[in-house]
This record gives C-alpha cells, sequence and structure tokens, in this order.
C-alpha cells in the first residue's frame, strides 16, 4: 500500500491598480505627472550609482591563514583575479588585535558574495569567527548577499554542530570569554547558519542509472567549480539587479513571494497572454528567493524544446542541476531509480518551467519524481490556466497587464529615457498605450523607436498608429526592424526563420561565412533585444520570430519560390517537387517528419544558385533522389541532409564556401573525386554513414576542426591529409570495423581529443601528440601499449575496456602525471598491472574489472588521489596488498564477482594489522563497498571500524548467514538473495541512530532483502505496512519507534485485513494495542518548551508538514472524535479559543476519519481520498482548503476505517491567520473517493477530530 500526498490548490487572484481612463484635462495630466514622479527611478539612477560607490569588491575571501592560505587559498585567489573579479583578500602581515579590523568589516559590507574556506583550524581564529557574524549579518540585512560555504577538509555537519576539531576549538573560547557568553553563542549561530547554506564540499556523491559514486575533487577542478559558480552568481546579482529596473514587476514579486511560507513544497502557476511578462515575473521570483535553496534549475523555452524534439535534454538538465552532476543520465523518463528519488526528496530546491502548452511537457520532465524536499518551490509559466490546473499547482497567478501609471511609466523609459514626461509626452503616451493595451513588450519595443527623434517625427509616428488595428501588434514591431542596416536585417531573418534556440557558437560561424562582421552584427541585435543569449544558445522571443518569418512571408504571398527563406515543410514540398525555386531563395530548413516522403528531380536545386543555407533533418528514408541529383548551388555554407540517398555528392559542386558539412545517416560511399578547394570547411559529420568506404583528400581543409566518422562501418583507411590540420581538436572514428591503420597524428598539435572505441581490426597503437587530453581506444585489437606513451604529459583520460588480446602495460605508465581515468575493464588476458613507481597525484578513477590479473602491486598505495577502485569479476585474484587499505582518498570499493579472493582479510587487516601501524588511515575515507557474489559465509565483526561507509552491497552472497553490527554511518544495505541469510538483528541498532538532520530532514535507511528466503522477521524502517498479515494482534512498539521517526515526513500505519487487530484498537487514543500516532505527535509538541532551541526549531518545521495515516478494519468513527456525521459530509463550529494566541504552536490540528464500504471481495486498484475544507469568517469571508491521498492495494476483504492527519492544514490556516488577520468560525467538510477502476466503494460515515497541544 502507498501514500502520496497531493498539494492543495488554492486560486489566488492578485489585485491590480484601478484602470482610470485618460482625458485631454489638464488636471488630469498633472495628476498622472505628479504619480509618475514617485514612481521608482531605473538602473541608471543615482540610487544604483549609489549602491555601486558602496561596493568595494566582487568577492570576500574569509579563511584561517595558517591551514589554507599558501595552498588552496592561493589558489582560489589568483583563478578569481585571473577571471577579472575583484577579489578582496586580507594581508598577511595584518596586524592582528582582539577585534576584527574596520577594513575588513567594510570589505564584508561592500562585497557582493562571501567564500568562508572552513578548515579544521578556522573556528580557533577569533578573527575568523567574527567575520562570519559579520558575514551573516550582512546576508540577513542585504536582500542579494550570497554567502559560499567551502569545506575543506572538514565534515559539514562537524562545522553546522561544532563537533571534531570546531568542537575543542569552542571549549577554549568557552573558558576564554567567560565573561562574554553571548559573543560565544553568536559564533556559534553564525557558523551554523553558514554551514546550513548550499557550498562546496571537498567530496561528492555523482549518481549515474543505477550507480552512486563518491568522490572527492582535486584542488584544481575545485577552484574551477567555485569560481564557475562564483561566476553565475555574480550574473545573478547582475540579472536580479536588471529586473528591479523593470516596471512593475517589483510590486508584482512582492505581492506573490508574500504568499510563500516556510513548510512544504509548494508549485506556483503563472499564466497570461504572450508577451504580457510571465517569464520576467517567474524570473525575479527566482532570483529573489533563490539563496533560500540547495539547488535550482530554470528550464526556459519548454513548449519550443518539444517542438524541435529536443525535451529530453532539457530534463538532462534539469537532473543534473539538481542532483550537480553534468553526467548523469536517465534514459527512461517516467522512471527514476529510488535512490534519485530519496535524493530529490531531501533536497529544498528551485526550478522553473517556462512556458509550458500541455500537460503532457511537464510529465516529461517532472515524471517519476514525487516530490521535493520541504521548503522546495516550483514555478510554471503557461498561456494557457487549463495547463496549471492539470499540474496540479497549489498556488495559480495571472499575470496582470500594466497598469495605466506603469506603461506610462515603461514607454517613456524608453521612449524619451525620463520618469517626468512633459505634457505632450504624456499625450503621445495615452495615443501609443491605447493601442499597446497593456502589453509590455509591444510598449517597450514601440517606446524604443520613437526615442531620439524629435517631437515631429514623434508626433506623425504615433498618430499612423490610428490606421493600424489594435492587435495587429506585428506591424507595430516592424519599425523596429527596418531600423536596422542590411546585414543585421538579413541575420535577425535567419535567426527567426532557422537558428531559434541553436548553439551561439555555430551560429556565429555560419553568419560569419554568409556575413561581413557577423559577431558584431549579432551583438548588435542582443543590443537592440531583438535576440538575447542563454546558456549560449541564441534565443528570440516569440512575438519577433513571428515579426521575421511574417516579414518574409510577405515578401510574396502566393507564391514562396519567390521568397529569400523556406521553413514551412508544406510550402518546401511545392517548390522542390514543382521545380520552382529560384535565385531569390537563401535558406531551405525542411523538417522531414511533417512529410511523408519527399521525391525530387535531379533539377531540384538548378535554378537556386544562391542557396546559402540548406537543411533537411528527421528525413531518413523520407527523401528520395531516383534519378540522381544534377547539382547543388556551389554558395552552400551550411548543408545538412540526415540520410542523403545517394553514393555520391553531385561531381559540378564545387563546396568552395562550404563551413560545415552534416550528413549523418546517409548512403554516401565517397562524398567526392579528386580534390576539392575547401578553406572554409570547419566541421564535417557523417556519423553512421554505413556505406562510406573512403574519405576525400582534405589537405585544403586546413581550418577543419572537427571531424566525427563514428559509425561508417565501411570505411577502410584514412588519408594522409588527416596528419597535418593545424587546428583540427577533435576526430572520432569510433566503430569503424574496417580501419585496420592509422596515420601519424604526431603533428596534428591541436588535437585533444582522439574517439577509436570499436575499431576492433585497429592493432596498432595510435601515434599522438603530447596534447591529447582523451584517448578512447576500447574495444579494439591492440595487442601491447607502447612505451612512448609515458610522452602523453596531458593526458587525462586512457580507456581500453575490452581489448581482449592486451597483455600488459609499459611500466612507464606512472609517467602520466595528468592521468584521471583509466580503464582497462573487460581486458580478459591482461595478467599483471605494472608497479607504480612513482606518486600518481590525479588518477582518481581506476577500473580493473574483468581482468585476469593474480594480484594487484605492493606499490598501488602510490596512487594517494584515487577514489574509485573496481576489481570486479576479477576470478584470478586472491587477495589484495596490505598497501591498498592504506589509501586516504578511497571512497568506492567494488570486488563484485572475484569468487576467490578472500575478502575476510580485508576485515583481518583492520583488526590485526602490526601496532606500528596503527596510527595509520585504513581505508578510512570508504563510502561504499561491493562484495556482491563472494564466498562470505559471516562478515566479520570489525566492519563497523570503517567510519564513513555509507552503502554496503552483499548481493546474491549465497552463503552469507549473518550480519555483525554495522557502521552507525551506514545509510543503505542491499542484501538482495542472500538465500543463507537467517539472522539480521543487529541491523537495530541502526534504528536507534538519529533518523533526522539539523534542520529536520530525514536521514534515510534502505534495507533490502528481497529473495532472502530463510529471514524469519520483517525489517521496518520509516512505513509500517501490515498487509494482510491476519494474525497480528498487538503493536505495542509503536511508541517507541515513533519518537524515533517523529520528524519522518509521512508516516504511514497501514493494518489492512488485519481482523485480528479490531476496531477496538482505534476506539481509544489509550488503548494499549494501537497508541495513536496522532495523540503522540501531539505530546512531542507540547513537549516542546522543555526543548533546548535548536529542537523546538526542528520540531516546529517537522509538525507543518506532518502527513499520518492510519487504516484499520471496521465501519465506526472512533468513539472519542468530537464531531461525527452520517454520509460524506460534516459542519462543525469551531471553538472560541481557536485563534486565542498567536504562537502557531496553540493551532489546533483537524483529524479527519471516514468509515469506507467496500463490496464483498472487493479487488479494485485503489482509490484517490480527498477532503475538501470551507472555512467561513464572522464577517462573510470565506477559504478553501483541499487535500488528497492516493491508495493503492490488493484486495479489501471488509469495510475499513480511515484517520488522516495532515500538516498541510495547520500551514494553510497559519497562512491565512498571518495575511488576512480573519477569524474563522464555521468550518465544512467533504469526502468523496475517486477510484481508479470502479464504482463501488463509497463513504458512510465521517467525522472530525480537533488536536490542541495546550
Amino acid at each position: 500500500m502507498s501514500m502520496v500526498p497531493h498539494a492543495f490548490a488554492v486560486d489566488v487572484s492578485v489585485v491590480d491598480f484601478k484602470n482610470n481612463s485618460f482625458t485631454q484635462n489638464p488636471k488630469i495630466f498633472d495628476q498622472i505627472r505628479r504619480n509618475t514622479n514617485m514612481l521608482p527611478s531605473t538602473p541608471s539612477s543615482s540610487a544604483a550609482a549609489d549602491t555601486n560607490k558602496e561596493r568595494t569588491c566582487d568577492v570576500f575571501l574569509s579563511f584561517r591563514g595558517e591551514d589554507t592560505r599558501c595552498s588552496f587559498v592561493s589558489h582560489l585567489y589568483k583563478d578569481l583575479c585571473r577571471k577579472n573579479i575583484a577579489t578582496f583578500i586580507d594581508s598577511e602581515k595584518l596586524q592582528r588585535g582582539d577585534e576584527i579590523s574596520e577594513s575588513l568589516l567594510t570589505a564584508i559590507q561592500g562585497s557582493r558574495i562571501s567564500v568562508i574556506v572552513f578548515s579544521k583550524g578556522y573556528a580557533s581564529s577569533r578573527w575568523c569567527l567574527d567575520e562570519v557574524v559579520k558575514i551573516m549579518n550582512c546576508k540577513k540585512l542585504k536582500g542579494h548577499y550570497f554567502v559560499v560555504p567551502v569545506f575543506y577538509g572538514v565534515d559539514p555537519s562537524d562545522v553546522r554542530k561544532q563537533r571534531g576539531s570546531f568542537a575543542d576549538a569552542f571549549a577554549k573560547h568557552e573558558e576564554n570569554f567567560k565573561h562574554d557568553v553571548e559573543k560565544v553563542k553568536s559564533w556559534r549561530t553564525a557558523l551554523t547558519s553558514a554551514a546550513d547554506l548550499s557550498g562546496w564540499d571537498s567530496q561528492v556523491t555523482r549518481y549515474c542509472q543505477s550507480i552512486v559514486e563518491i568522490t572527492s575533487w582535486p584542488d584544481s577542478t575545485l577552484v574551477d567549480k567555485i569560481v564557475k559558480d562564483i561566476l553565475k552568481k555574480l550574473d545573478c546579482r547582475s540579472s536580479s539587479a536588471n529586473l528591479k529596473g523593470l516596471v512593475g514587476i517589483e510590486r508584482r514579486t512582492q505581492q506573490l513571494v508574500s504568499l510563500f511560507q516556510v513548510g512544504d513544497f509548494l508549485k506556483l502557476g503563472i499564466w497570461g497572454m504572450q508577451g504580457i511578462g510571465k517569464t520576467k515575473l517567474a524570473e525575479a521570483i527566482f532570483y529573489h528567493v533563490l539563496n533560500g535553496f540547495q539547488n535550482h534549475s530554470f528550464l526556459a523555452n519548454v513548449r519550443e524544446h518539444e517542438e524541435s524534439r529536443n525535451l529530453s535534454q532539457l530534463r538532462k538538465k534539469f537532473l543534473s542541476d539538481i542532483l550537480e552532476d553534468e553526467n548523469l543520465d536517465i534514459s527512461t523518463p517516467t522512471i527514476i531509480p529510488s535512490f534519485v528519488k530519496d535524493m530529490l526528496s531531501r533536497k529544498k530546491v528551485l526550478v522553473v518551467y517556462d512556458d509550458v502548452s500541455e500537460l503532457s511537457q511537464f510529465e516529461f520532465l517532472f515524471g517519476g519524481i514525487d516530490r521535493f524536499g520541504r521548503g522546495s518551490l516550483v514555478i510554471v509559466t503557461t498561456r494557457n490556466k487549463q495547463v496549471l490546473f492539470q499540474c496540479g499547482m497549489n498556488l495559480i497567478y495571472e499575470a496582470k497587464k500594466l497598469n495605466k501609471y506603469e506603461s506610462i511609466q515603461l514607454f517613456c523609459q524608453h521612449a524619451f529615457k525620463s520618469n517626468h514626461p512633459i505634457k505632450y509626452q504624456l499625450g503621445l503616451s495615452r495615443m501609443v498605450l491605447s493601442f499597446a493595451n497593456g502589453n509590455p513588450l509591444a510598449i517597450k519595443f514601440f517606446g524604443s523607436s520613437l526615442y531620439g527623434k524629435n517631437k515631429n517625427y514623434q508626433e506623425s509616428a504615433v498618430k499612423d498608429l490610428k490606421q493600424i488595428p489594435n492587435p495587429d501588434i506585428l506591424k507595430l514591431l516592424r519599425s523596429s526592424f527596418d531600423g536596422l542596416n542590411p546585414v543585421e536585417k538579413d541575420i535577425f531573418l535567419d535567426i527567426a526563420c532557422f537558428f531559434k534556440g541553436e548553439d551561439r557558437d555555430f551560429v556565429t560561424r555560419i553568419m560569419e561565412a554568409c556575413y561581413p562582421s557577423a559577431y558584431s552584427r549579432i551583438e548588435n541585435l542582443i543590443d537592440k533585444s531583438l535576440i538575447y543569449i542563454s546558456q549560449n544558445k541564441i534565443e528570440m522571443h516569440d512575438i519577433w520570430q513571428h515579426v521575421g518569418r511574417s516579414i518574409v512571408h510577405y515578401e510574396s504571398p502566393s507564391k514562396p519560390e519567390t521568397r529569400s527563406r523556406l521553413w514551412i515543410p508544406e510550402e518546401i514540398y511545392d517548390v522542390l517537387t514543382k521545380n520552382n525555386g529560384t535565385e531569390t531563395i537563401t535558406g531551405i530548413v525542411l523538417d522531414m517528419s511533417k512529410l511523408a516522403k519527399l521525391e525530387l528531380e535531379p533539377v531540384a536545386f538548378m535554378k537556386m544558385r544562391k542557396l546559402r543555407i540548406l537543411k533537411f533533418y528527421h528525413s531518413c528514408g523520407r527523401t528520395l533522389l531516383l534519378k540522381g541529383l544534377l547539382s547543388l548551388p556551389d554558395d552552400l555554407r551550411y548543408l545538412c541532409w540526415e540520410g542523403y540517398p545517394l553514393k555520391t555528392l553531385p561531381s559540378t559542386f564545387h563546396p568552395r564556401y562550404l563551413v560545415e558539412l552534416d550528413m549523418s545517416c546517409s548512403h554516401v560511399e565517397q562524398l567526392w573525386e579528386g580534390k576539392q578547394d575547401l578553406v572554409d570547411l570547419k566541421v564535417i559529420n557523417l556519423k553512421n554513414s554505413k556505406n562510406l568506404v573512403r574519405i576525400p583528400d582534405l589537405s585544403s581543409a586546413t581550418n577543419l576542426e572537427k571531424i566525427n566518422f563514428c559509425g561508417c562501418f565501411n570505411l577502410r583507411e584514412l588519408p594522409s591529409s588527416l596528419q597535418h590540420p593545424e587546428k583540427l581538436t577533435l576526430l572520432d572514428f569510433s566503430y569503424c570495423r574496417s580501419i585496420r591503420s592509422l596515420p601519424s597524428f604526431y603533428k596534428a598539435t591541436s588535437l585533444t581529443k582522439l574517439h577509436l572505441s570499436g575499431c576492433s581490426n585497429l592493432f596498432s597503437f595510435p601515434e599522438v601528440s603530447s596534447n591529447v587530453t582523451e584517448l578512447w581506444l576500447g574495444g579494439t585489437a591492440i595487442e601491447e601499449v607502447p612505451s612512448s606513451i609515458e610522452c602523453l604529459s596531458n593526458l587525462r583520460l586512457l580507456d581500453l575496456r575490452g581489448c581482449r588480446r592486451l597483455k600488459s602495460l609499459p611500466t612507464g605508465i606512472h609517467k602520466l602525471k595528468s592521468l584521471e581515468k583509466f580503464n582497462l575493464g573487460d581486458c580478459s588476458r591482461l595478467e599483471t598491472f605494472p608497479e607504480i613507481l612513482d606518486i600518481m597525484k590525479r588518477l582518481r578513477d581506476l577500473d580493473l574489472s574483468g581482468t585476469v590479473l593474480k594480484e594487484l602491486p605492493s606499490s598501488i598505495h602510490n596512487l594517494i588521489g584515487l577514489k574509485y577502485l573496481r576489481l570486479n569479476n576479477c576470478e584470478n585474484l586472491v587477495c589484495l596488498p596490505d598497501s591498498l587499505y592504506t589509501l586516504k582518498s578511497l571512497l568506492h570499493l567494488s570486488l563484485c564477482g572475484s569468487s576467490n579472493l578472500v575478502v575476510e582479510n580485508l576485515f583481518t587487516a583492520i583488526g590485526d594489522r602490526p601496532v606500528k601501524q596503527k596510527h595509520l588511515p585504513w581505508l578510512s575515507s570508504l563510502k561504499k563497498l561491493d562484495l556482491s557474489e563472494s564466498n562470505l559465509e559471516n562478515l566479520p565483526t570489525t566492519i563497523k571500524q570503517f567510519p564513513l561507509l555509507e552503502e554496503l552491497i552483499l548481493r546474491k552472497c549465497k552463503r552469507l548467514k549473518s550480519l555483525p553490527e554495522l557502521p552507525p554511518s551506514l545509510v543503505y544495505l542491499d542484501a538482495h538473495d542472500c538465500t543463507s541469510l537467517e539472522d539480521v538483528s543487529s541491523i537495530k541498532k541502526l534504528f536507534e541512530q538519529e533518523l533526522f538532520c539539523e534542520d529536520g530532514s530525514n536521514r534515510f535507511l534502505q534495507l533490502k532483502f528481497s529473495n532472502c528466503f530463510k529471514l524469519g522477521e520483517k525489517c521496518v524502517g520509516n512505513d509500517i505496512d501490515a498487509y494482510d498479515s491476519t494474525s497480528v494482534e498487538e503493536v505495542s512498539s509503536i511508541k517507541n519507534l515513533l519518537k524515533q521517526v517523529v520528524f519522518c515526513k509521512s508516516l504511514g500505519w497501514l493494518f489492512t485485513n488485519c481482523f485480528q487487530l479490531d476496531q477496538k484498537a482505534v476506539r481509544s487514543p489509550e488503548t494499549p494495542k494501537l497508541e495513536m500516532p496522532f495523540e503522540h505527535m501531539v505530546t512531542a509538541l507540547t513537549d516542546h518548551h522543555q526543548a533546548p532551541p535548536r529542537r523546538k526549531n526542528r520540531i516546529k518545521k517537522a509538525s507543518l508538514g506532518r502527513i499520518i495515516v492510519t487504516c484499520v478494519p471496521g465501519s465506526e468513527i472512533p468513539e472519542w472524535f468530537d464531531f461525527k456525521s452520517l454520509g460524506s459530509s460534516i459542519n462543525i463550529q469551531l471553538p472560541s479559543e481557536w485563534w486565542s494566541n498567536n504562537s502557531w504552536i496553540n493551532f489546533p490540528c483537524f483529524v479527519a476519519s471516514v468509515a469506507v464500504s467496500f463490496p464483498d471481495s472487493y479487488n479494485g486498484m485503489g482509490f484517490r481520498f480527498t477532503s475538501e475544507c470551507h472555512l467561513k469568517s464572522c464577517n462573510g469571508d470565506n477559504h478553501d482548503l483541499s487535500c488528497s491521498f492516493s491508495f493503492t492495494f490488493g484486495s479489501r476483504l471488509s469495510d475499513h476505517v480511515f484517520l488522516v492527519y495532515d500538516g498541510f492544514n495547520v500551514r494553510e490556516f497559519v497562512r491565512s491567520k498571518a495575511s488576512n488577520n480573519r477569524i474563522y468560525n464555521v468550518a465544512s467538510f467533504h469526502f468523496y473517493l475517486d477510484e481508479w477502476n470502479s464504482s463501488k466503494c463509497k463513504v458512510k460515515q465521517c467525522g472530525i477530530h480537533l488536536l490542541f497541544p495546550n
């Protein structure tokens, strides 16, 4: 049985200003002028200037000099300076007194971001602690002040809870500051607050499919990531500052933010017409609240991503943003691995889904995710209000048009660069705004078109508006297009018709081949707000794309063949099949998925001599050239033809101007005969062209940067001309099975990535320059790696997996000082691994799975940065060297399927190592250990000595009989298919650990014992489900267990069909058979007065989001309920003491009970249980709440009683009380069932019980 809580649906209407009409009365104009004088100034105002004047630096660095000044901090400071980020770092010679210096206080207050580098000795410095206090005060006082904690060699929880070295330091401080207890208290509070913020840890957890990897970053990588994060935050500050200057945005933002409450997961929907400012409002909220979330993701233009079939990429971005893993790959959209779900449910995240047009888009992006952590916020913008209801938004806001005063302000800012319009300007405003009707986009662009013009021109232009119908905004915006120079117009139209949403570098490359000074022209379009850049993609507002395409359409409304650009499939079909092409056409982009097929004549392109852009995509098997193709235009700059059906390009085609050739999945055997002039060619892609036999002479392609021939199975040889391209960076010949030899790439000094994986007939190791960083040779026939490999000083990745002929490695492998990842998996003849004669700092990932190694080198301890070691299915491996256990950085050790390995030695070594080694760390960092398919009978008791072990995998350990006491740090245990396992009683101690974190969030413990047939007792976690346990009579341990899970977000006590546990169990809350979790929860809340402040805060947070459900056999509402009624509705009078105290802890809770009648032998799939509450105040005001739960189950053998408590109700009541001071005295409840496959169940009785903590 599962429970899925559904959020409330609250429709919020935000009141807009009164729309006063304009008249010609001068007094009215004076009134308007006085109002506009009071409006906030633009970003270029003196207020903005004062802010910049106060700013002394971008970043302030707080650190313990003795720990990190000469190492990590110095690298971080240099990299920040290299990026032109003004950074304050205190001088080593700065004299230190009892108090923090004035210069440091000024630097903190004048910075935008503070980076706090927590190290082991940080808390021992009073200066450092004073800095943290000042930094956190700045964060509290400033709206957009970022604090970035960096946990360098310390556990974040040690900082948060002042444990370890931080505890030692505070012990001294408390001794030295007996006279000033408040100072020490302020230090502790500041440290806790700072450590609670999202920051950077030197260790990180990565997720990919079902694999969890724990890794530790080298300083260089950590510095790089922190600097990128700071750049993003500085950009966020700039973005936020820019948004503040938008007319009306701050008022609307504050209105919406005021409705947010600290508590559970909130979904906000914003809807309205195109161009009304939905996205800008979402951005404003996003940047306003950004600093309060652990992770965030802004997913722009969802609708367009779906139309271009790139929604999966957007989903990947969303998950990688939230889980902080760029390589995350979850292939099935609606199936999210359980560990990822658990991770997401604990994260407080901020996500914006912009421009969602259909429910299916939201389900695709959000599918498979039950919920995020408490306090998370999801924002969806759309033009269709219905989509928000379908998506389950619980707060819906209609983006309002600008009111008259705001419209005047926006227009005057853009038309006159002033907030103080004179009389004639107000007259112009009236005329324009009656047309624009409050649409910010239309107002902004038309106002800009009048800027700098004289009065006569402005009045004349505005008068012309009378001739244009009010909804015809396109003609209005056309005037901005007419102000562009000819080249800018062409680039604008190309982007509108072909390249919206494409990579900026790609578009710039094509445009530079078509037009002079294209780069600067694109910048001009950005400056004029006609296009914008988002995540390095060129974007354009829908209205502007419509403008551009309309301009092209009206070049020749009835004759598409005489237009400059074609993109509509039906029109392209007509032009090409009728051979109507003309010299006017400069670009064709055809989505062939919109057509069944396209059969072309040989002369289809003969007349299009000025065609520069030709793209057929989604066209594999859909384009036919049954009679061949006589020609292609020589003016082509970009040729993309997926699935090109011929064996070669036309012999008359001379691609002298071609910049990019993309013919993936084509039938080409050879591109052309002889030599061509290819001086402009930069990219060539024939991926998966399975018939390709040879590559033409590319010696003239001196500017070639990327070559991709991946999957060209019949390609036999490579031209020698590939040896010398000066700018070539990427060469991909993966899975070219017929290639037997390669030319030397030694002189290709720009080449950094060489992909040869799957070249199964390639026997020789390639000759490459020392600049290569990635070498992919997996699945080749290489028998040996030459000793010259040690010269590849920049090599970071070497992939030799599946090289089944490889027997040995050169002895100089240790000289690859830059190597980070080395994959030798499934090299089934590899018998030895060379001694590591020197320290290799950067190697972090080593995979030796599937080899026939008999032993590892004793010098493996020189891999001091190793984090992942995989030795799966190494059947000849008998033991591991003792030196392996001293690896300080090792996080993940996998020994799955190495059946002859005596893994007991691993644990014996811990307990029985020599006295002289007792001080050495012994796998002290290990977080994941995989011993699956081993021959273990009993796991040694010394396993509990792994201090950080979080995951233990014991799958298919068929001989394993029992589990010893496990490390308290363990959160995941997988013992699937351990068929001999009998005793797991020791895991009970894991439940004695704290099951919640300091912030009140859950610490999840996952246990898997599937197919463990000899296990005699069930293991219980956060949910108790005794489905069909007909012999259950007593549950005496619930009270004790409740004390441990009091902070769980949801709690289920589900005793379906447990007939021995009869309804007497719920008749009274004091009944010992089933002590009600509701009463114990209230008792726990009542006890908060005796708890320390930090625990009080956790109790508050936890109770607001609590969901408790109980289900037992029965047909009557429990006697102890205050209010009962037959049927599915009940009205109650709320007691006067309901609002008697302003403290939320005294608010009562609603416990609802419904008796559900099931037909005989009911076997439905389940139903959704929904409760609706209608509140009415003394003065007639109303407020509606609703709560839903989904139940899935098998058969029901009798009627059952459901009892539900939902903490969301408490939060809603608190919010209502705080926001409008209304006192509600009547509550009406209605309960109903929405079955999934029938309508046979019904609510027989219902009841309400009020719980008061005091």
